[in-house]
């Protein structure tokens, strides 16, 4: 049956959405037995209510299987569509089944938050549809989201095999020693008010006073999930959860890793999985309680091999993709798609369990073999680091900011002048101070568009001038230390190169905007040349830009024949 075609004529009343969400009211008061009332469809006439009613008849006279397939692909054609509307909790199809792989042959499983919804009905429809006994329980804070539940498992007839409590996972104090858990927790939600948080889970996190710290929803659940499930969970997790280095988040990837359970990370490309978001996710796969080890598989899924272009290119999961294979294989002779990673080495990356760092591994061997090669030293001992600060505008200020950013570095590698200009008083111009641009700055972008690397010109303004350029804040100012004399050029080639920048990118680290932690510019290992490499690498610069001047003569030369010719010549400005 196709509930694309029976729901179209509502089209001109409502969105497909939201007419869609009636559909399922009255398609469950009806497979309930109850007679749907107006109530129920508040928005609609008694005669589109009749409409209604009629449609749900329909699907419910075919098997329970079809219904659930008919409401799946009624779904997933809302969010393939040009407008994009679908309910709030979905997943993609691709990732589902791949996801309920993941949950293998369990016969209890326990859905966390609205987003695990259409996992938790696909997994009890599928075992129905083999004959097999299994139960699921669906839990979320939320309302609507447990009626959502409610009324298609009364649609799909699953009601029998399904338990829905409305609260948060960690409200449950028991131990859960069969069950499998399946958390798909909203990213970023601040959990840290909540009421019923356990005290135990707080002195897990080593918290005192919740009231005074962050405590992300992702958090909580990877904690609850340790103390509370001893058996497999899956958990989906932002990057920043894997990632950032202060608050909860490194607290717990710490008792993660010391609790010898973690099992793997499956890096998760933007949309792939959820359909509403554009964040790059993470699979998290947390071993039984009787089960140990000092290693952790980091799987790419977005790898070119179990991947397929979709709709306006976005990654999609192939069709002989298979993760839970990727999860248990012995392993892959492809490094940047599986790869088994020592627990000690991720200790020594401060936690960091996001897998493109360790996946990445192209760039970071041939960085080694040219490390191995030089006089190394930290970029912390070698330059000062100047994170520049916000400096606002000043309506009447006397003095004038040219703020640079990674979009102002131009073909030949220096900051030409910036586009951002703003004034301030003195006062600020004095705060300013520490990070104008002196020669011989290294600028590199840690935030956004990581990695770009940009010299400051000689002509840059001086210092006490009424006029003088800055940085912003997606920039660092690196300032060779006098007593060390080191190369700003030779500095600014090495950072500026395409495989540093590579390996730069996969270490860095964010939610939505990718960002350079502190403690890795600090620690980053830059090769020192001797002398004669110095030399050459002078000279090749002064090449470049020998060859630099040619482009723009021929540029010149070029811009100025096509003048000469119509229409431009009639067209050109003077001509």
């Amino acid at each position: 049956m196709k509930l694309l075609d029976s729901l179209s004529q509502f089209r001109s009343t409502m969105r497909s959405d939201e007419s869609f969400a009636l559909f399922v009211k009255v398609a469950a008061a009806v497979a309930r037995g109850e007679t749907p009332q107006n109530p129920i469809a508040r928005t609609i006439s008694d005669i589109d209510l009749d409409t209604l009613i009629a449609t749900s008849q329909r699907l419910l006279s075919e098997a329970p299987s079809e219904r659930f397939a008919a409401i799946m692909d009624y779904v997933d054609a809302l969010i393939l569509g040009a407008s994009n509307h679908g309910p709030d909790v979905w997943i993609r199809k691709g990732a589902c089944l791949q996801l309920t792989k993941l949950i293998g042959d369990a016969p209890q499983v326990r859905f966390s938050f609205g987003m695990s919804l259409r996992p938790c009905m696909t997994f009890l429809a599928s075992k129905r549809d083999q004959g097999t006994t299994a139960t699921a329980e669906f839990c979320s804070p939320n309302t609507d989201e447990c009626d959502f539940a409610s009324d298609l498992a009364a649609i799909a007839d699953l009601e029998s095999h399904l338990t829905i409590v409305q609260a948060m996972p960690w409200d449950d104090h028991t131990t859960r020693k069969d069950a499998i858990e399946v958390i798909l927790p909203p990213f970023g939600l601040d959990v840290s008010k909540y009421e019923t948080l356990p005290q135990s889970l707080l002195s897990f996190l080593d918290l005192d006073e919740r009231q005074s710290v962050r405590l992300n929803c992702e958090t909580a659940s990877i904690s609850n999930a340790l103390q509370r499930t001893l058996n497999r969970v899956i958990i989906s997790t932002s990057d920043g959860e894997l990632f950032r280095m202060v608050g909860t988040e490194k607290v717990a990837r710490r008792n993660l890793i010391d609790s010898g359970r973690l099992k793997a990370v499956m890096a998760v490309p933007s949309g792939m999985m959820f359909a509403n978001t554009g964040i790059k996710t993470n699979l998290v796969v947390i071993d039984p309680a009787d089960k140990k080890a000092d290693t952790v598989r980091l799987v790419d899924l977005g790898h070119a091999t179990v991947t397929q272009k979709g709709r306006r290119g976005r990654l999609e999961v192939a069709d002989d993709a298979d993760w839970r294979a990727l999860l248990d294989s012995q392993g892959s002779e492809d490094p940047t798609l599986v790869r088994d990673v020592d627990l000690d080495k991720v200790m020594a990356n401060n936690t960091v369990l996001v897998p493109v760092r360790y996946l990445n591994s192209g760039a970071r061997d041939r960085i080694d073999a040219l490390l191995a090669k030089s006089d190394v030293a930290a970029l912390e001992d070698i330059v000062e680091l100047i994170r520049p600060v916000t400096i606002s505008e000043d309506e009447e200020g006397e003095y004038t900011l040219f703020e640079a950013a990674p979009g102002d570095v131009n073909k030949r590698g220096f900051i030409a002048e910036p586009r951002r200009e703003i004034s301030v008083s003195r006062p600020k111009y004095n705060k300013a101070f520490n990070q104008q641009l002196r020669p011989g700055d290294v600028l590199l972008s840690i935030k956004g568009n990581v990695g770009i690397t940009a010299l400051a010109p000689d002509d840059v303004p001086k210092e006490g001038e009424s006029v003088i350029w800055t940085s912003g804040q997606s920039m660092m100012i690196l300032r060779p230390k006098q007593r060390i004399h080191v190369s700003s050029l030779a500095l600014f080639e090495y950072l500026s190169n395409a495989t540093v920048r590579e390996h730069l990118q996969s270490i860095a680290g964010g939610t939505a905007i990718q960002t350079l932690a502190m403690k890795d510019i600090k620690s980053l290992p830059i090769p020192v040349p001797d002398d004669k490499t110095l030399a050459d690498v002078e000279a090749g610069f002064a090449e470049r830009q020998k060859l630099f001047d040619q482009i723009d003569a021929l540029e010149h030369a070029v811009a100025k024949t096509r003048n000469q010719s119509w229409p431009h010549k009639v067209l050109f400005e003077g001509g």
